[in-house]
């Protein structure tokens, strides 16, 4: 194999593993979560909307149970997403959160500026802790 196919294949795992949450830290994550605000902008942080507990719906739905919603959600017909795995599926939702919104749920209630206020690190640290809540 080429010098430049070596570095074109550790090019192509780095970018899934940005897509998809792989290379996140879940404590990490967790931690970030739990915080009141988030970037900058002290954007609202995510436990300030939504919690992990069953059936506790604060302002936008639990997310107990996320990462098995998620693998779901990107095989249903109504799905109109770019997401084919459940962590791409929860970084569209932090990212782009009209994309699916929740049954039950308004569009546009969740802030859409998260993409400036978090790091893509950051990002794969929130889709890791939220890849643990099955």
């Amino acid at each position: 194999m080429s010098k430049q196919m070596v570095i074109l294949l550790a090019i192509a795992v780095l970018l899934v593993a940005a897509c998809t949450g792989a290379g996140g830290n879940a404590a990490n994550g967790q931690k970030l979560f739990q915080q009141a605000t988030l970037g900058k902008d002290n954007v609202a942080g995510c436990a300030t909307c939504h919690s992990v507990e069953p059936d506790k719906v604060i302002v936008g739905p639990t997310l107990a149970g996320i990462a098995t919603d998620a693998a779901g959600s990107v095989t249903e017909s109504e799905y109109v997403g770019k997401a084919k795995t459940a962590g791409e599926w929860l970084r569209e939702a932090i990212l782009q959160p009209d994309v699916d919104v929740p049954e039950g749920f308004p569009d546009n209630v969740m802030p859409t500026n998260y993409k400036d206020e978090l790091t893509d690190q950051q990002v794969n640290d929130l889709v890791a802790y939220l890849l643990t809540l099955k």
